[in-house]
C-alpha cells in the first residue's frame, strides 16, 4: 500500500480528530466536563507512554542473541528447493524429462581472461572446492554436460559463471536445473559439510539500480522478504548468511534491465559480490555491456543448439510406441535436414511444438516447404498459434474460462503496453499507469465514495445532505490525488515495536508532530490552564508520532525471491487493508474521545483504507481496460489462468510472458477488435 497515500491519509485524521476533540473540550463549561476530559487526555498520554518505555527499556537491556547460521541455512533451502521443484514443474522440467543442457566456453567478447577465473593475483583462490568436488581446471571449461556444470559452479576458484545464450536457449531452465542439483547435492552432503555448502537463491535483476544501491544491501532487502527472514530481525540475519558464505547468488535478467544499468551492475557485482555467483542473459546484450566492463573472474559457458536426435528423443518420449505416423515424419525430418530440422535448435521452439500439438494432431503439417519455406516461418507460426493452442478444449481438461480470442486480445494488450514501457514484468499493482489521467481521476473517485459511504451513513448524527455532501468529498479527496502517486509495491501487515518506538520520520512529518503538538497544547492550555494544556500537547505528538510509526511498520515488497505469488500478494494487500483501517479507526475513536463512536470510526478508516489500497487502484484499472479494450474484467483472475496455461510465468509476484519472443510478437500485431488504439 502506498506509504505517501498513509501519511497524508493519517495526516487528514488525525487533524480532523485533534480538530474536534480541540472544540469539544473548548465548549465544555468549567466543571466537571472539563476535569473529566483533562483527566482522560492525562490517561490516554500514561497508557500510551507506558508500554512504549517497557519496550524501550526492554530492547536496551536484553540485546538479541546471535543467529544460528545452520540452522537458518538449513531453513532456507528447504524453503528454496520448494519453490524450485514448484518452478521447474511450472517449466514442464520434471515430465517429459528435461532436454539435454550442453555447452562450451564461449567464444564471443563478454568475458575477461581465462586465468582470472581460476586463481587471483597472488596465487590462492577466491573460493575453495564445494566438499566432495575438485578444483576446475582450463581443460574442463572447453564444455560439457548438466552434470558438469555442477561441477564447475561448485570447483571454479573464482566462484562467479556466467551462462548465456540466444533468445529461447534454455537460459532460465538450465538455471533451475542448476539450482537443483546444487540443493540436491547439499541435502546429500554430512551435516559438517553442509555448512560449507551454501543455498542457490534465485532472482531477477529487476528493480536494482547499482547507481543508489550496493550489491549487499539489495540482496539484504531481497532475502529478508522470504517468509524465513520476515521479521525485525531478518535483515540482520540475511546480511550474516551472505557475509557468512551460506547463499550463493543466481541473478537472471541482466539483458531486461535498462541498457544503461547493465555496464554499471557488472561492476558492481565486480567489485562488491562476495559470493558465489551465476548471472544468466543473452549474448548480444551482454557484449555490448562487456565493451565498458565485464564481471572480473568469470567464465562464460554458451549453450549449444539442440541436436535433431535430442529432439526427436523429446518429442517421441511423451507419445505411444510406435509413435503415430504424423510424428514419425518429423522425426525423420529432423534428422534429413531442411527448414524444420533448423528451426527447433532451441528449446523454446520445441516445447512450443510439444504444447500446440496433441498426439493426434496434424503436426506434419510443419513439413510443407509452400507454407514453411523457411525456419523463420515455422517460428512465426508456433508463436501465432500457442495462444489458440493453449485454450482448445481438449478431453480430460477443464473447460477453458476464455475463448481463444479473447485470451489473444487481452494478451496482446498486455503486451503492447508492457513494449511501451520498455518492460518484460507485468505487476497488478501497476495497472493503474495504463489509464489515463481524467479517467482514472473519475473511477477512483467513484470507488473511494462506495468505500466510505458507511462510515457517513452508519452515524446517526449526520443529516442526509451530510451524508451525501461527505460520501461525494470523501471519493473526490482521493479521486484528485491518484494520478499525483506512482505505484508503490503492496504491503503486508506487520506491526512492529520497533517502528513505534524509533518510527522514520521525514522533515515534513516531524513539522507535523510538533505543529499539531504546540497547536493543541496552546488551544486547550489558554482554555483550561497549562496542566492541561502541555498533556493534550504532548498526547497530540505522542499519538501523531505513534501513529506514523504504525504507518512505517507497514513494509512494502518488490519482488518477493518466488515466496509470494501475484494471488497472495493480492490477498495480503487487501488484508493490510483491513488492518490499517481497523488501526486508523482505532486511533480515530480514541483521540474523539469516542465521540464518533467505534463502529463509525471503524468504518472511517476502513473506508480510508480501502480507497488507498493498491487492489482499489487496480481494480479501477481493470475496470477500465476491461470497458476500453474488452478485456477480462477481473483480469488478474485471467492472468493466473493464463499461467496456468504456460503462457504465463511468473517471478515472485511479477507475472512475465513465457519468453520475451511470445511478447514481442503479440505486442507486433495485436488483434482487431474493441480499442484498437495503442494508446492506454
Amino acid at each position: 500500500m502506498n506509504r505517501r497515500w498513509w501519511l497524508a491519509t493519517g495526516l487528514v485524521l488525525l487533524a480532523a480528530a485533534l480538530g474536534w476533540w480541540v472544540v469539544q473540550v473548548t465548549l465544555l463549561d468549567p466543571g466537571d466536563d472539563r476535569a473529566n476530559a483533562s483527566g482522560y487526555g492525562q490517561f490516554v498520554l500514561a497508557a500510551v507512554g507506558l508500554p512504549i518505555s517497557v519496550v524501550a527499556l526492554w530492547r536496551t537491556f536484553v540485546p538479541a542473541g546471535a543467529p544460528d547460521l545452520d540452522g537458518l541455512a538449513d531453513l532456507l533451502a528447504r524453503a528454496v528447493r520448494n519453490q524450485a521443484e514448484a518452478t521447474a514443474v511450472e517449466r514442464g522440467l520434471v515430465q517429459p524429462a528435461p532436454l539435454p543442457v550442453n555447452w562450451r566456453r564461449a567464444t564471443e567478447q563478454v568475458a575477461g581472461p581465462l586465468a582470472a577465473a581460476t586463481v587471483t593475483r597472488d596465487g590462492r583462490a577466491w573460493f575453495d572446492p564445494l566438499p566432495g568436488l575438485s578444483r576446475v581446471t582450463a581443460g574442463r571449461l572447453r564444455g560439457g554436460t548438466r552434470k558438469a556444470l555442477h561441477a564447475v559452479y561448485g570447483g571454479l576458484p573464482s566462484g562467479r559463471l556466467l551462462i548465456i545464450g540466444g533468445p529461447g536457449a534454455g537460459k532460465s531452465s538450465a538455471a533451475v536445473l542448476l539450482q537443483l542439483d546444487a540443493l540436491r547435492y547439499r541435502d546429500q552432503a554430512s551435516a559438517e559439510d553442509r555448512g560449507q555448502i551454501p543455498v542457490p537463491v534465485m532472482s531477477t535483476l529487476h528493480g536494482w539500480n547499482p547507481a543508489t544501491t550496493s550489491v549487499q544491501d539489495w540482496l539484504v532487502g531481497k532475502l529478508a522478504e522470504l517468509p524465513l527472514l520476515r521479521s525485525e530481525s531478518g535483515a540482520g540475519h540475511a546480511r550474516a548468511l551472505l557475509a557468512g558464505g551460506r547463499v550463493a547468488v543466481f541473478l537472471d535478467g541482466l539483458d531486461e534491465i535498462p541498457e544503461p544499468l547493465r555496464p554499471a551492475a557488472l561492476r558492481a557485482l565486480s567489485e562488491q559480490a562476495t559470493f558465489r555467483l551465476v548471472v544468466l542473459t543473452r549474448v548480444d546484450e551482454l557484449a555490448d555491456a562487456a565493451r565498458q566492463h565485464t564481471l572480473t573472474g568469470a567464465v562464460a559457458l554458451k549453450l549449444d543448439p539442440l541436436t535433431p536426435a535430442a529432439v526427436a528423443e523429446y518429442l517421441l518420449r511423451p507419445l505411444t510406441e510406435p509413435a503415430p505416423p504424423a510424428w514419425q515424419a518429423v522425426t525423420r525430418a529432423l534428422v534429413a535436414g531442411g527448414p524444420l530440422s533448423r528451426a527447433l535448435t532451441n528449446p523454446l521452439w520445441v516445447s512450443l511444438v510439444h504444447d500446440i500439438y496433441p498426439p493426434t494432431g496434424e503436426v506434419d503439417e510443419l513439413l510443407d516447404t509452400e507454407r514453411f519455406p523457411t525456419a523463420e516461418a515455422i517460428t512465426d507460426h508456433l508463436l501465432d498459434h500457442v495462444v489458440t493452442a493453449a485454450y482448445t478444449p481438449r478431453p480430460g481438461r477443464p473447460e477453458p474460462r476464455y475463448t481463444a480470442d479473447e485470451a489473444r486480445r487481452a494478451l496482446a494488450r498486455v503486451a503492447e503496453n508492457l513494449n511501451r514501457e520498455g518492460s518484460r514484468d507485468l505487476a497488478w499493482w501497476r495497472l493503474g499507469t495504463q489509464v489515463p489521467r481524467l479517467p482514472r481521476m473519475l473511477l477512483t473517485t467513484i470507488a473511494a465514495a462506495g468505500a466510505g459511504a458507511p462510515a457517513f451513513w452508519i452515524a446517526d448524527r449526520f443529516s442526509l445532505t451530510e451524508r451525501v455532501v461527505g460520501t461525494a468529498l470523501f471519493g473526490l479527496a482521493f479521486g484528485i490525488a491518484a494520478p499525483f502517486y506512482g505505484p508503490e509495491a503492496p504491503t503486508r501487515f506487520t506491526l512492529s515495536a520497533k517502528h513505534l518506538l524509533h518510527p522514520r520520520l521525514g522533515r515534513a512529518e516531524w513539522a507535523g508532530v510538533v505543529g499539531f503538538g504546540v497547536a493543541g497544547g496552546v488551544v486547550i492550555g489558554s482554555a483550561s490552564g497549562p496542566a492541561l494544556g502541555v498533556a493534550f500537547g504532548a498526547l497530540c505528538a505522542v499519538g501523531l508520532t505513534a501513529l506514523f510509526g504504525f504507518i512505517g511498520g507497514m513494509k512494502q515488497t518488490e519482488a518477493d525471491l518466488g515466496s509470494a505469488d501475484p494471488v497472495r500478494i493480492w490477498r495480503r494487500e487487501r488484508s493490510a487493508a483491513f488492518g490499517m483501517g481497523v488501526g486508523a479507526g482505532l486511533v480515530i475513536w480514541v483521540l474523539t474521545v469516542s465521540l464518533p463512536g467505534l463502529v463509525g470510526a471503524i468504518a472511517f478508516g476502513l473506508g480510508a483504507a480501502f480507497a488507498a489500497s493498491a487492489t482499489t487502484h487496480a481494480a479501477v484499472a481493470q475496470a477500465y481496460l476491461a470497458v476500453r479494450y474488452g478485456t477480462p474484467i477481473r483480469l488478474v483472475r485471467f492472468l493466473e489462468d493464463a499461467r496456468s496455461r504456460h503462457l504465463l510465468r511468473t517471478v515472485g509476484p511479477i507475472y512475465q510472458f513465457r519468453h520475451a519472443t511470445l511478447q514481442d510478437r503479440l505486442a507486433s500485431s495485436p488483434p482487431a477488435g474493441r480499442g484498437s488504439s495503442a494508446s492506454a
